[in-house]
């Protein structure tokens, strides 16, 4: 499942760039904008726990971000492990 709900992995594009279109230093987020088939889509990112890679970032870079950004794993419904007596 995608960060997005909307876009399906068939017609997202993992290999595009991404645009920086703006940066909050104060609270380490990045904006960024996505480029050829993504454009439209929009993530940001937060980068207080990594504020060395927070500092390689400059607004207008084009950046391709890892693929495991875009991916979340599905939430499986709990179910109770027991033992019936």
């Amino acid at each position: 499942m995608l960060q997005f709900p909307s876009v399906s992995e068939e017609e997202f594009d993992f290999d595009a760039y991404w645009l920086v279109k703006s940066i909050d230093d104060t609270q380490k987020l990045i904006l960024f904008t996505g480029q050829g088939k993504n454009s439209g889509l929009e993530l940001e990112l937060d980068y207080q726990n990594n504020p060395e890679e927070f500092e390689l970032f400059s607004v207008g870079d084009l950046v391709q971000l890892p693929r495991e950004i875009f991916v979340v794993s599905e939430t499986i419904p709990y179910q109770p492990q027991y033992e019936c007596f």
